[in-house]
């Protein structure tokens, strides 16, 4: 089973997830996703982006389709 835990923190968001280093023996594997200044968009992308990689979407320089996180739609009203 994959399974990654986010939590936000003051200053960005902290990904955590189990790894098996050995038969029956895990370690907990941490990475933080800092804001920097006030960017929280920019932060926001590198934590989807972080998501995406731990299941298996990466970037593949030859391929027609891949993930654009992009903060290019203007909202409306509903």
């Amino acid at each position: 089973m994959w399974e990654l835990k986010i939590e936000k923190i003051e200053n960005g968001y902290v990904l955590s997830h189990e790894e098996e280093i050995e038969d029956g023996k895990f370690k907990t594997t941490k990475e933080v996703v800092e804001e920097r200044g006030d960017d929280e968009k920019e932060a926001m992308t590198r934590l989807l982006e972080g998501v995406a990689e731990y299941f298996g979407i990466q970037h593949d320089k030859f391929a027609a389709d891949n993930l654009n996180i992009a903060w290019n739609k203007k909202g409306r009203k509903l």
